[in-house]
C-alpha cells in the first residue's frame, strides 16, 4: 500500500503559539510522485486581533484578507479531515505542530528542516537555502501554498537521500543554534518518538 503524506505550512501573526494566531493554512496530499489534493484557507482572527505590520510586510497578508474566513478551530478541523490517515510533513514541524495541536496532533510526522540537518549536517536548513542547493524553485516565500509546493519537492529529495543512507527521520526534531526549538517550551537536542 502506498504511503500518503500531507505536506503543510501555516502563516501566523507571530512566533508564539500561545499568544499568536494562524492566518493561513495550506496543504498538499501526495505520495511523493502524484498529488491527491490541495487544501488552502485563510483563518479569521479573534475579535480585536490584528496582523502586525512586520508580518504583513513578510507575508503580504492583511487583516482584511481574513474577513469571512473560517475561525481557527473550524479551519484546523478541516485540515485534520484533509490529512486523515496520512503522515504530516512540514518544514520546521515544531512550529506548525505547536499551532495545529490546538485541535489535533498527528501520530506520524516528518520535519524537513530536521531531515535536512540529518542528511546535510554542514549546510543551512533554512527552506530557501535547501531549495537553492537542490535547484528547487521557491516563489513567494512566506505564503503557505508556495512554501508547501517547495517543501513537497524538498521532502522527496531529502527522503531519498536519507533512505539511501539508512537514516531514520520520522518523528525526529533537531534543535540547532540556527533556529532554536522555542515553540514546545523546552529545547530539544534530538529525539525520536
Amino acid at each position: 500500500m502506498t504511503e500518503i503524506f500531507t505536506v503543510i505550512d501555516i502563516e501566523t501573526t507571530g512566533l508564539d503559539h500561545e499568544n499568536d494566531y494562524i492566518t493561513e493554512i495550506a496543504a498538499i496530499r501526495t505520495d511523493g510522485i502524484r498529488e491527491y489534493g490541495r487544501f488552502h484557507t485563510f483563518v479569521r482572527l479573534p475579535e480585536g486581533a490584528e496582523i502586525p505590520t512586520e508580518i504583513t510586510e513578510l507575508t503580504g497578508i492583511k487583516s482584511e484578507d481574513l474577513t469571512g474566513a473560517p475561525r481557527e478551530w473550524d479551519a484546523l478541523a478541516s485540515l485534520e479531515a484533509f490529512a486523515w490517515d496520512t503522515t504530516l510533513v512540514a518544514h520546521n514541524a515544531p512550529f506548525d505542530l505547536s499551532f495545529i495541536s490546538r485541535v489535533f496532533e498527528p501520530e506520524q510526522f516528518v520535519c524537513t528542516r530536521a531531515l535536512s540537518r540529518l542528511v546535510e549536517p554542514n549546510e543551512s536548513a533554512k527552506l530557501v537555502d535547501v531549495c537553492t542547493r537542490h535547484g528547487i524553485e521557491l516563489y513567494g516565500h512566506h505564503r503557505a501554498m508556495n512554501d508547501v509546493g517547495a517543501t513537497v519537492k524538498v521532502f522527496v529529495k531529502l527522503r531519498e537521500m536519507a533512505e539511501v543512507n539508512g537514516t531514520s527521520y520520522r518523528n525526529v526534531v533537531i534543535d540547532s543554534e540556527e533556529r532554536r526549538d522555542r515553540f514546545g517550551g523546552t529545547s530539544v537536542k534530538v529525539y525520536a518518538a
